[in-house]
């Protein structure tokens, strides 16, 4: 008999320790998890995001304009050809970057080609955009001024129908738009966007 309550007693005991881990262990859990506030060092070290600053234009244009200037719709058969003008405000230009935002998954990248004989171009085809290096070549010595002068074609295959947008962009990640002088000044050239059609 004393043997039972002997056992009873150990279990009661048991018990009772088993509910106390049980509470305090809940309790540390949920004082835990109550979010702290950051600390000094943490305040300190947090990266701050910086908007990228606006490009303002200084001198100068680029436009993009249609191969066919008086037609904005296409058939989705055939490749469209925009072409780039400049206008670089009586300055010699010695080489250009081009920024282009496009819908890469309505139109497919076919080739650019240079316009001008003394300036070679390099393509870079990004995510959702084109960057473009023009660059006068070392033999020519003729002043490259820019007066609505079309330096550059760009050929695209439209990929579905819709109405969609090319847009020259001041800047888009590393990549801007603008041009060189001979004397290594940099210019912001005014911009412009092109509306198509495609059917």
């Amino acid at each position: 008999m004393e043997n039972n309550q002997s056992n009873k007693k150990i279990f009661i005991y048991l018990l009772i320790m088993f509910f106390a881990f049980f509470i305090g262990t809940s309790i540390f859990l949920i004082l835990n998890n109550k979010p702290q506030p950051p600390s000094e060092k943490e305040t300190a070290t947090a990266p701050t995001v910086i908007p990228p600053a606006e490009v303002k234009s200084t001198e100068g244009a680029l436009s993009l304009i249609l191969d066919q200037e008086d037609k904005t719709s296409f058939p989705k058969d055939k490749e469209i050809t925009i072409n780039l003008e400049a206008d670089s405000m009586e300055k010699n230009i010695s080489g250009y970057d081009v920024v282009i935002s496009y819908d890469p998954l309505a139109f497919e990248f076919v080739k650019a080609t240079s316009l001008l004989t003394d300036f070679n171009i390099y393509s870079y085809k990004k995510e959702s955009y084109l960057a473009f290096v023009g660059t006068k070549t070392l033999q020519s010595q003729a002043p490259s001024v820019f007066d609505k002068t079309k330096i550059m074609s760009l050929i695209f295959r439209p990929l579905k129908a819709g109405q969609f947008d090319f847009v020259l962009k001041p800047v888009i990640n590393k990549d801007n738009t603008n041009f060189i002088t001979d004397e290594t000044e940099t210019l912001n050239p005014a911009l412009n966007e092109l509306k198509v059609e495609i059917y």
